[in-house]
């Protein structure tokens, strides 16, 4: 948003600023205010005002505030309770901006906003900034990205105070991307987030604290288009996190949906593969006992359907809450599991470079079959040899890789202890190979 607007709507960060054009006479108190907080480089100028009887308060019709080379135009501005540290309501409707971004945004609403003034010497932060509510409809700006905006909604803004948001219409040209060139999302909310703290800790560069109770986001109908085609699809994604005390901190994500068509990036790939279009879900689903210091992913799953399911799981002991990379190296494995569902990808695949070599599909299943045996010689890779074969004979299509150590595991000891062959990093993690 253009300096000039957010002069407007933050008034009150301009703290110590010469008052600007002289006020008319019987001008309301509150519109007085208001110039002296917008400072002297901007004009305020309007075509009727009405002063009500609440302090601080005034509706000016017909207003326009200059910067420069900037206008914005106000249809309408209501002001109630505006003071030194804030504004108890702001409401502005029929706004239009003119300079080197034009934007219009049909209606405006913030309340309950307070500033608190940094101390001497500090940088001033999201955290000296609360809002109850803000609200904004009919965004459109120009320039070198539009931007289109159906409405967005923020409540409960402020340090210590998790709040919730919900935008929608999101619609965002983007000319230089290189798959795409237009980016609209139906949806994005989240509730249950102290966003104060995460944009401050964002400046800072520090992770946000843990906000304690339930949380969520949620993200519906991404879609991507390139010349007016369709590129790549989304129904939604899905973030929850619940903290609360005496028990274990659990958190999930899901993405639903997504539909990946052909691009210049994909096209030559999929055509070779005999896919048309690829679809994909994911999942995770995570705890963390922080009494216990034990994490446990127990899924993070992607699925391409028609293509092949991927899964992995691990649990780990001696993980702090506040894990870094400081205190990381005390974390001990206690089991792992990667698995790998075949949906017809293996199958594709090997049509394809049996056609392209001109060999027999079953001639290139046994070369395969013998690279194995060479690559896992020995009676401990029985199994694992046995899998595999069955794997590429076509007899199975899941072969799964677990790790179970005899006893917890630093996740240090690889680099630590490092192993000279095959067979001692299988003793190490306790691996086996298995197919169905």
């Amino acid at each position: 948003m253009r300096q000039i607007l957010l002069a407007t709507l933050l008034a009150p960060f301009l703290f110590v600023t010469p008052a600007s054009a002289q006020a008319p006479p019987q001008e309301p108190a509150a519109v007085t205010l208001l110039r002296r907080l917008l400072g002297a480089e901007v004009q305020l100028s309007y075509d009727r005002v009405t002063a009500t009887d609440i302090a601080g308060s005034a509706l000016l019709s017909g207003a326009v505030l200059r910067k420069g080379t900037e206008v914005v135009r106000i249809t309408e501005a209501r002001l109630e309770g505006l003071s030194e540290t804030g504004v108890a309501r702001l409401s502005l409707r029929g706004i239009a901006v003119t300079g080197e971004l034009p934007v219009t945004l049909d209606r405006l609403d913030l309340e309950g906003l307070a500033i608190r003034p940094p101390a001497a010497g500090k940088e001033f932060l999201p955290e000296n900034v609360s809002f109850d509510v803000f609200r904004m409809e009919g965004w459109r700006s120009a320039g070198d990205v539009p931007v289109n905006l159906g409405a967005l909604s923020v409540e409960g803004f402020g340090p210590g105070r998790t709040g919730q948001a919900n935008l929608t219409a999101l619609e965002v040209t983007t000319p230089s991307m290189v798959i795409a060139d237009r980016l609209t999302i139906a949806r994005i909310a989240y509730a249950g987030f102290d966003m104060n703290d995460v944009l401050t800790a964002v400046i800072a560069g520090r992770a946000p604290g843990r906000t304690p109770g339930r949380s969520s986001m949620e993200i519906e109908g991404v879609a991507l288009t390139q010349g007016g085609a369709a590129v790549a699809r989304l129904s939604g994604v899905s973030l929850r996190g619940e903290i609360l005390a005496g028990r274990p901190h659990t958190g999930s994500f899901a993405m639903r949906g997504l539909e990946l068509l052909p691009s210049p990036l994909i096209a030559e790939w999929m055509q070779r593969l005999g896919y048309e279009r690829l679809g994909a879900d994911m999942r995770l689903e995570a705890s963390h006992d922080v009494a216990a210091q034990i994490l446990e992913f127990s899924e993070i799953g992607l699925e391409l359907r028609d293509v092949g399911e991927l899964h992995f799981a691990f649990r780990a002991d001696r993980v702090p809450e506040n894990v870094d990379a400081t205190n990381a190296t005390s974390a001990r494995l206690i089991s792992a599991r990667l698995r790998y569902v075949d949906r017809s990808l293996f199958q594709r695949w090997l049509r394809t470079e049996a056609v392209a070599k001109g060999t027999p599909e079953r001639q290139l299943r046994d070369s395969m079959i013998q690279q194995a045996a060479a690559l896992l010689p020995g009676a401990s890779f029985a199994e694992a040899r046995t899998a595999l074969t069955r794997f590429l004979r076509g007899e199975a299509t899941v072969l799964e890789l677990a790790a179970n150590p005899r006893g917890p595991m630093a996740l240090s000891q690889p680099t630590t202890k490092p192993q000279t062959s095959l067979e001692g990093w299988r003793n190490m993690f306790g691996l086996s190979l298995s197919a169905r």
